[in-house]
């Protein structure tokens, strides 16, 4: 009876070895017969959610441009934005609209130069992005809050900025932008009433 376990373990562990040597030769088939078909079919391409295109941001990017987003609101150069925002910047915000009566849909800010203007004038708000939820091609999408003033409470809002690589870099061309501005509100010190 001893002398048949050493042979068991012989027969199991050489077994073993065989099947390994045949999953081995079907997985080598295999590759050359996908090679073969790559050679005989040269436009077959990997899907193109397994590639980037060279013209669309990485995610390093992405995190580079929301950093200079965060800087052009809340520690404006305009050195920034004379480098990192298009000569077709649009900054469009029904949210920022509402506090300088503008009409909702509208642009905010239509020009580089009139985001410029009014950032150069308004205080700095301090922004702490939450998350960076999507980065698309050439589009950037965030969450974010800001906590200041008198009432100190964190206003929520969300950011799609919108990228071009127009003159050799990255460049924001356009915000679109929503905040809580009842919150907001209440931090410049005003004050809302509900009725009804």
């Amino acid at each position: 009876m001893m002398g048949l376990v050493p042979e068991l373990i012989c027969l199991s562990v050489s077994s073993q070895a065989v099947i390994s040597q045949a999953d081995n030769m079907r997985f080598a088939l295999a590759v050359a017969a996908f090679a073969g078909s790559a050679l005989a079919f040269p436009s077959l391409s990997l899907p193109s959610f397994l590639t980037r295109r060279a013209d669309c941001l990485t995610e390093a990017e992405a995190k580079e441009i929301v950093d200079i987003y965060v800087r052009l609101i809340a520690n404006y150069k305009d050195e920034d934005c004379e480098k990192y925002c298009a000569d077709s910047f649009v900054d469009r915000s029904d949210s920022i609209n509402t506090f300088i009566f503008r009409p909702l849909g509208e642009p905010t800010f239509a020009t580089k130069k009139i985001f410029m203007e009014a950032q150069g004038s308004n205080p700095p708000f301090p922004v702490v992005v939450d998350g960076i939820d999507a980065v698309a091609c050439q589009a950037i999408g965030l969450r974010w809050h800001a906590t200041f003033g008198a009432a100190n409470l964190p206003s929520r809002g969300i950011t799609l900025i919108g990228t071009t690589k127009e003159k050799g870099w990255w460049q924001i061309k356009s915000l679109d932008l929503e905040f809580n501005s009842l919150i907001w509100l209440r931090n410049m010190g005003g004050n809302y009433t509900w009725e009804g």
